[in-house]
């Protein structure tokens, strides 16, 4: 993906026409109606407004570029294996949908975390 990353968010002036003229309300909102397939009525127009918003600003295309082309960090996996003291006595709580779509239980993420239950 890193090479196709660049390719399309490194090349600003693309990224710029997606933006400004690909990205609409109704393709968000569908996209996110996607997020949520047991409650696509959720998704209102201030939440397709809250990601729509910022996609028109002069300065989405760096943020994008930003985001898909720098290092994503650690992974928490890594986080936990750098810190054991610190964080193995640290409770945490997570609720995760068993239908998650982005971040699904069964990825390697959620099952890391299900270990540690």
């Amino acid at each position: 993906f890193d090479a196709l990353d660049t390719l399309i968010f490194g090349n600003r002036p693309f990224i710029t026409y997606l933006l400004q003229e690909v990205v609409t309300p109704e393709l968000l909102s569908n996209a996110l109606k996607g997020l949520y397939p047991n409650g696509p009525q959720r998704v209102d127009d201030i939440l397709v407004q809250s990601f729509y918003q910022p996609s028109q600003d002069p300065g989405s295309p760096e943020c994008l570029n930003q985001i898909y082309t720098n290092d994503a960090g650690r992974t928490p996996q890594e986080l936990h294996q750098k810190y054991p003291a610190a964080l193995q006595n640290m409770p945490i709580h997570v609720v995760w949908g068993t239908q998650d779509t982005v971040t699904p239980l069964a990825g390697p993420v959620g099952q890391f975390y299900r270990g540690l239950a």
